[in-house]
């Protein structure tokens, strides 16, 4: 009876410290911070000019290059080998993954390690030597909030950063991206004459390269414990579920479930707004013939010396060593059942 008595008591002040912490300026900045509103504001009022002279002040570096380029592709996709291939031509600055937290253009934070299965990368960062200056614009919350952006966001900083980044390169600009897959509608709107290159993979083999060890996140499991977190499914999905609400119902379940969700809606994304999508199977099988389709279809020219691929490898198919056909498909086909029913 007294145990009963006092959790009824704890319940209850929990509940009215929370609702207090509610109410708070701080918790309400928060809220604010996150709720962006703003989509209507911007369509409904225009900065007008007035008559008294203002804004004479300096402002940062206009993008002043050619339009730049940018690569999207979810992680593990075969994106880091595309932007290796741009990085091998002469009259390309390829930037690798520019919103990645470990700021490539700080010495102090991006470290020095590379991931062994990128072949032919010893390095990601020297196209960012000298930039440090962009530190007054990145914000490492790209990497956990706003991961869905459309045509009427707004992000002062995003759009300052990526426009230095191209002011700063040598030649054509390009941006390979792992988090734009769903601000791809953000991009398209700041950056009309972009051309937009989405890569994709199998996603079961993808599941697989996610994992590493496959044995390390069984066929049993049901929930996000034991899921490896460097790739970080579990931020993207509580982000997430305020536009695809589906996300967090399946939480609990296996967590291969929720990377096919993400998986399909940016291959739908990466369908609808870009301007060419291939596969990285067809990438590394016919990576020279691919790499001239892909810059044709950009409208840039393909480069008059022979680029050397040797850092292509074929790709490998793992998935049967995770689980059977059916088990992959039966999982596949509730998700698109879902999706069918919240986009039709």
């Amino acid at each position: 009876m007294i145990v009963r008595r006092f959790r009824g008591h704890f319940r209850r002040r929990l509940i009215e410290l929370f609702v207090r912490l509610l109410k708070t300026e701080e918790a309400r900045h928060y809220l604010n911070r996150h709720a962006d509103d703003h989509g209507d504001v911007r369509r409904r009022v225009t900065n007008v000019v007035t008559p008294y002279e203002t804004g004479s002040g300096s402002a940062p570096v206009a993008l002043r290059t050619r339009p730049p380029a940018f690569v999207t592709g979810r992680f593990r996709s075969g994106s880091t080998l595309l932007w290796n291939i741009f990085r091998s031509l002469d009259d390309c600055t390829a930037y690798y993954e520019p919103l990645n937290e470990r700021r490539w253009f700080l010495r102090d934070s991006r470290g020095k390690h590379t991931d062994t299965t990128h072949q032919g990368v010893t390095e990601y960062w020297s196209e960012y030597e000298g930039l440090d200056h962009l530190v007054k614009y990145y914000r490492e919350d790209w990497i956990r909030h706003r991961l869905y952006m459309d045509e009427r966001d707004f992000d002062y900083n995003m759009k300052s950063y990526i426009d230095a980044l191209a002011s700063n390169a040598r030649g054509r600009p390009v941006l390979q991206f792992n988090r734009v897959d769903f601000r791809l509608a953000w991009l398209r709107a700041n950056y009309p004459d972009s051309p937009i290159i989405h890569i994709y993979r199998n996603p079961r083999d993808q599941w697989c390269s996610i994992l590493g060890d496959i044995s390390a996140y069984p066929l049993t499991a049901d929930s996000e414990q034991s899921f490896p977190r460097r790739f970080y499914q579990g931020m993207w999905v509580r982000d997430l579920c305020r536009q695809f609400p589906f996300l967090e119902d399946y939480r609990d379940r296996h967590q291969y479930y929720n990377f096919y969700f993400l998986w399909k809606l940016s291959y739908n994304f990466g369908q609808h707004y870009s301007d060419i999508s291939i596969s990285m199977e067809s990438l590394t099988e016919n990576p020279a013939i691919c790499t001239d389709n892909l810059l044709s279809a950009i409208g840039w020219s393909a480069p008059d010396y022979p680029l050397d691929l040797s850092f292509v490898k074929p790709a490998v198919s793992r998935w049967p060593e995770y689980a059977s056909e059916e088990w992959f498909a039966n999982i596949e086909a509730e998700c698109e059942a879902v999706l069918e029913d919240f986009l039709k």
